[in-house]
């Protein structure tokens, strides 16, 4: 298996996976459905601020950014952390609730 694992300053991370046999593949999802935590991005944000990479944008940019991470952030329920699969479930829960108040 294959695993490459990049980071950049701003957009964050990116995990490439290959296996090299597809008996690695229920290997591999046990590992996502188990391992993969997602952070909020929340935190990210104040990380971020703190850091000063955002130093010199208009604070219009930068107040509207926090309102779409707040908002997204909602997901997390105030967890630092929170596994992919809980995220999604509760993605599409909030999605259902929506359609149903329309």
């Amino acid at each position: 298996m294959h695993l490459e694992y990049k980071k950049t300053a701003y957009m964050g991370s990116h995990i490439h996976i290959e296996p090299n046999h597809a008996s690695d593949i229920p290997r591999l999802r046990a590992m996502v459905t188990n391992n993969l935590n997602i952070i909020n991005p929340a935190a990210v944000f104040a990380d971020k601020m703190k850091s000063g990479a955002f130093d010199g944008v208009p604070e219009e940019k930068v107040t509207a950014e926090a309102e779409v991470v707040n908002s997204i952030s909602d997901l997390w329920d105030g967890q630092y952390s929170m596994n992919v699969l809980m995220l999604l479930s509760r993605a599409l829960q909030k999605i259902a609730d929506s359609d149903v108040n329309s």
